[in-house]
């Protein structure tokens, strides 16, 4: 009666006829009954079992689970499934040479793990773990922990980041920064340092590394290189320069010495005035509607008062409101003025009504209806603009 070999598992391995040894669906020969010589396969059996197929190569037909002792490597192996004849994909458990390698799925230690060197290569985890020394190969993702014990004697590292810039770091102590051969000690590539005790400095160097004293006398080349901007208030007894740009303030009372003199880009002189309605640049303005100017509305007007400027040289009264509330009207000077119909340089330019100028016609222009005089042609008869010299009496 032939043999049927069941595995651990209940599935069917082979069956074996009688009088012969199957020896190509294991590692081992299995003999069936009556087979002669059967004892030397038995024996044959238990020895490669004993040794564990010690060899430089897996065995042949290798079942789940089967051991194998690597001789190239001094270690035993495991294999990971039936017929897997791929040395690199068996699994090694133990090694009897230094710098041998040993390989697990997930490994829980529950005691202490002794030895000169551990060597992780994917993912260590543990609630306790004592090491002489570690080596990391790639990456280390260490979870939010802290060092309660002990002292790290030397950390030589690339970066220490807290994770996220909105993640607060601290640092305990006193700590030392020896700078490179190029004086480079800390660089700051975003963000500040903030100090809420002070900063304590031996020497005081430009950003180039080139000492020097904060006292004594200031010149363009000791700190304009070094501070092209500066948001703070400087107060110089005495400041010169060929530019100041960005704007603000200045406050107090200043004298343009003999001399000296301001220069502008554009060329009106202009206040605010709070205007009953919103007008745009170049709208004729008088004196009058609910608030203290209104669009004037009739031609001729002899109480124009002005023309809606958005360039003005020099603009008084300037906090008392906005472009929309207090637009600034021209009262001298070159200003663009909306106009009707054809004008020659050199016109007088009068109201024609809706917030609009024109030339005026002979006989028709007094010195109190008169806006100003054209700078340009206009030639055409539809609505525009002219540049224009503004003076209101």
């Amino acid at each position: 009666m032939a043999y049927t070999i069941v595995k651990t598992d209940g599935t069917v391995l082979t069956t074996i006829a009688d009088g012969t040894i199957n020896t190509t669906s294991t590692s081992v020969g299995l003999p069936g009954r009556n087979y002669a010589g059967y004892g030397q396969s038995l024996d044959t059996n238990f020895v490669h079992q004993v040794e564990n197929f010690a060899a430089t190569t897996p065995p042949t037909n290798p079942l789940r689970g089967q051991l194998w002792y690597n001789t190239n490597a001094n270690t035993l192996y495991v294999c990971p499934a039936d017929g897997t004849s791929n040395a690199l994909a068996w699994l090694a458990l133990t090694s009897t040479s230094g710098g041998g390698a040993t390989t697990f799925g997930a490994v829980t230690v529950t005691g202490n793990m002794q030895a000169n060197n551990v060597t992780a290569t994917n993912i260590v985890t543990a609630a306790q773990g004592v090491f002489t020394n570690i080596s990391v190969s790639a990456n280390a993702n260490i979870a939010t922990a802290n060092v309660t014990t002990g002292i790290i004697g030397t950390l030589t590292t690339q970066a220490i980041t807290t994770g996220a810039t909105s993640t607060a770091g601290t640092l305990t102590g006193t700590w030392t920064a020896n700078g490179t051969a190029s004086g480079n000690a800390l660089i700051v590539l975003s963000g500040n340092i903030y100090s809420n005790v002070g900063i304590k400095c031996d020497n005081y160097m430009y950003a180039n590394g080139v000492s020097f004293s904060p006292t004594g006398t200031y010149t363009n080349a000791n700190v304009a290189a070094y501070l092209p901007s500066y948001t703070g208030t400087l107060q110089p007894s005495s400041l010169t320069t060929s530019s100041i740009l960005g704007g603000g303030t200045i406050g107090g009372i200043w004298t343009l010495s003999s001399g000296a003199r301001l220069n502008a880009t554009y060329a009106d002189l202009a206040e605010r005035f709070e205007a009953d309605a919103e007008y745009d640049a170049g709208t004729v303005v008088e004196l009058g509607g609910s608030a203290e100017v209104t669009s004037v509305d009739l031609e001729l007007s002899e109480v124009v008062f002005g023309v809606i400027s958005n360039t003005a040289a020099y603009l008084m009264n300037s906090a008392a409101g906005t472009d929309k509330t207090h637009p600034p009207v021209a009262v001298s000077g070159r200003v663009a003025v909306k106009v009707n119909g054809r004008i020659k340089k050199g016109d007088r330019l009068v109201s024609a009504g809706k917030g609009r100028a024109r030339a005026a016609q002979p006989g028709e222009a007094t010195a109190f209806n008169t806006i100003g005089r054209s700078l340009v042609n206009k030639n055409d008869d539809g609505t525009g603009t002219v540049e224009a010299i503004v003076i209101i009496r």
